[in-house]
């Protein structure tokens, strides 16, 4: 995805539910650029994978709970490196260590895929959300999480130019 543009790229499966983050809102939270997840409203940095909530606290006088400023639980949705060359869109696979999102991208979580892909669907005129090579519907899903069409290209990486 290009935001005031700069490019990032991240599984595009929510580590919390499976939502389909190429629709979601971008926002800002404390300076930092979100993906609004459209299912949950999971908030995740967009160039960390850090899912933020909105931290409480108990107010002394009143017992009520009252708002305490936006915290990290840490990173939860994988980040991967990309650029732009002058053929395409490059991206730097980060398969390091275990990241919650894993789990949707590579169907651990065994969510029902045999669901009609976006790409085969009527495409649905004026619909937003972030731009996703492959998809045409609402939901930015192309048919397989990205981590089943990376892991039948191990090994076809193209030379780094």
């Amino acid at each position: 995805m290009r935001v005031e543009g700069k490019l990032f790229c991240m599984d595009s499966l929510c580590f919390h539910g499976g939502g389909p983050l190429t629709v979601g809102d971008i926002e800002e939270i404390d300076g930092k650029k979100c993906i609004d997840c459209p299912w949950h409203h999971y908030k995740v940095t967009i160039e960390g994978g850090e899912k933020l909530y909105q931290s409480t606290v108990m107010d002394p006088e009143t017992k009520k709970l009252k708002p305490a400023g936006w915290k990290s639980v840490g990173q939860r949705q994988r980040v991967h490196k990309v650029e732009e060359r002058s053929d395409g869109f490059y991206v730097c696979l980060d398969v390091a260590g275990k990241i919650e999102s894993d789990k949707y991208c590579t169907n651990e979580a065994g969510m029902v895929m045999g669901v009609t892909p976006d790409s085969q669907r009527p495409s649905e005129e004026g619909k937003g959300g972030i731009a996703s090579a492959g998809t045409t519907g609402s939901r930015g899903y192309a048919g397989k999480p990205s981590g089943q069409i990376f892991q039948g290209m191990r090994g076809q990486v193209p030379p780094r130019r």
